[in-house]
């Protein structure tokens, strides 16, 4: 529960520190004293979002700490799910500088914004008047629902299924989207793979092709080239190594010092010349002119040229790859119809399981329905709707939707004829905050919250049904803390603590402070609430 709130810096507060009880209690003062400020000063510490127009004094920070016992419901898990250490008596507190930057804490750790609401949202459940408007949600009215009927569980269940069930009919739409393009391309994608596939590019190498179509193409004038060659070297009578041979002889035969090294020269060129003449002989031998030869290696590379120019590729490799990559798209087309058909089973399977958990969902819901509806009845009765009825109105829907195959409509009926209609064409503002209340009360057993608040939520009602909201929420505060902010003097006079919220002015500024209220002091500020500022012996 709530064990106090301090607020420093917050609007028109400059420092508060207000203290709560067990059980009820009550917060009054004038309209425009404060009251709906330390509301939002506790919506920040629970994790709201805030902006620097919130400060009072723009050069300092805003403090604000909220003081909360814990113990005994069961929210360890909460502080273990966020690394927090478990503390009976927790802080929640928020710190707004003057340039607008916030920081949150939780029993002095800091913590980002959704870690303080998650655990504010466990802590406290604060009520507006404007509440009553929640009324005509389809949100809320499920969830009233499904937390009375006991299928909130059900209700989460079948809304994760559905949602998985979502996900897959989009991961279905994307991957049909993406075949449709993929077949728009598989015809021509699987011409050019057919193309590239022919030319047998692993088998080429562009290097040597080169250097045998340049062979082939001039064979002829080389065979004739080696052959005057050969002949030049070897083959006639003056032949250059017949020249040098009887060269070598004639300078051999002389038998002078003077002679000895222009022979090993004349000898060592002649070897060299025999040698060159056989290379000669060989390389012409091994020459052939082949037309039909000459023509593949022509059609081979014409091929490779044309591809390269087509898939504009520098090289051989870079065609391989293109070719890699056009095999990965088909195969990938391929592996699409498969996947598409695998969803689709899981899809189709799904879809009659949801079916089957809305149908038992509904038919759950509609069996406890008739049960909550006497319970809302009984309540209406002890504020004064004699004759008012509640009914969860449930029809079935063709299609699955967020909360089942049910389309829930609260109805009212004001008359002892049961006319029925829609709730939020057939209640007034203080009938309204009634089946609020009402619905809240019976909520409280279910739902075990800490604290509760509720502001000014019983706007619309007065004397005798103001007593009977005021008992409505004594009773509620048996079972947890109810802090109610009233103008309401039957209300008010309920509470076990009373906090009286007010202004002080002086000639510069008007601050709102707060005060706790004891025996005489609290007697006659609710007797004002029944007679104003004149107090008479008969409001005291």
């Amino acid at each position: 529960m709530l064990l106090s709130l301090k607020v420093k810096n917050y609007a028109l507060i400059s420092d508060v520190d207000m203290h709560f009880d067990k059980g009820m209690n009550i917060i009054t003062g004038e309209t425009g004293a404060g009251k709906s400020i330390l509301i939002g000063a506790l919506g920040l510490a629970l994790g709201k979002r805030s902006d620097t127009s919130s400060l009072k004094n723009k050069e300092a920070k805003c403090v604000i700490e909220a003081t909360f016992d814990v113990c005994g419901y069961d929210l360890e898990h909460i502080y273990a799910e966020q690394d927090l250490d478990y503390e009976e008596h927790t802080i929640l507190r928020r710190e707004i500088t003057s340039s607008g930057k916030s920081r949150s804490f939780i029993n002095d750790t800091p913590v980002n914004l959704s870690t303080l609401n998650e655990l504010g949202a466990s802590l406290i459940e604060i009520h507006s008047q404007h509440d009553n408007l929640q009324l005509f949600k389809s949100d809320f009215q499920y969830y009233s629902l499904d937390v009375l009927a006991g299928t909130i569980d059900e209700q989460c269940a079948y809304g994760a299924a559905l949602q998985k069930w979502k996900k897959e009919k989009t991961e279905l739409e994307h991957l049909k989207e993406k075949e449709a393009e993929l077949s728009k391309e598989a015809d021509f994608n699987q011409f050019l793979l057919d193309e590239l596939s022919a030319a047998s590019l692993e088998e080429i190498n562009e290097q040597e092709l080169t250097e045998e179509q340049e062979l082939l193409e001039n064979a002829e004038e080389l065979i004739r080239t080696f052959n005057e060659a050969d002949q030049l070297l070897s083959g006639a009578d003056y032949a250059i190594t017949t020249q040098l041979q009887e060269l070598r002889n004639i300078l051999r035969s002389q038998k002078y010092s003077l002679t000895e090294n222009l022979t090993e020269r004349i000898n060592s060129v002649l070897i060299e010349m025999q040698d060159v003449a056989s290379e000669i002989s060989n390389k012409a031998e091994g020459i052939e002119v082949n037309p039909e030869r000459l023509q593949e290696v022509n059609d081979k590379m014409g091929l490779i040229f044309n591809l390269r120019s087509k898939h504009r590729a520098d090289d051989v490799t870079t065609l391989i790859q293109l070719r890699n990559n056009l095999e990965d798209k088909l195969s990938l087309t391929q592996n699409l119809s498969g996947e598409i058909a695998i969803l689709e089973q899981s899809i189709a399977k799904q879809q009659i399981e949801l079916l089957s958990k809305a149908q038992q969902l509904s038919k759950k819901r509609k069996k406890q329905a008739v049960k909550i509806e006497k319970s809302i009845q009984d309540l209406l009765e002890q504020l004064g709707m004699q004759h008012s009825r509640l009914k969860y109105d449930l029809n079935e829907t063709s299609e699955l939707n967020t909360f089942g195959c049910n389309e829930l409509t609260i109805m009212l009926s004001s008359d002892k004829g049961n006319t029925y209609t829609d709730l939020k064409k057939a209640a007034s503002g203080g009938e309204l905050a009634r089946i609020n209340l009402s619905l809240k009360s019976v909520l409280a057993d279910y739902v075990k919250m800490p604290s509760s608040i509720y502001d000014e939520i019983d706007t619309g009602v007065s004397g005798e049904i103001a007593r009977k909201v005021g008992g409505m929420m004594q009773q509620m505060s048996d079972s947890q803390q109810v802090i109610v902010i009233t103008h309401l003097p039957q209300i008010a006079s309920l509470g076990k603590n009373h906090l009286f919220v007010y202004k002080s002015e002086n000639a510069n500024t008007v601050e709102t402070k707060v005060r706790s209220l004891q025996g005489e002091e609290r007697i006659n500020e609710i007797a004002k609430m029944i007679s104003g500022d004149n107090l008479t012996e008969h409001a005291v």
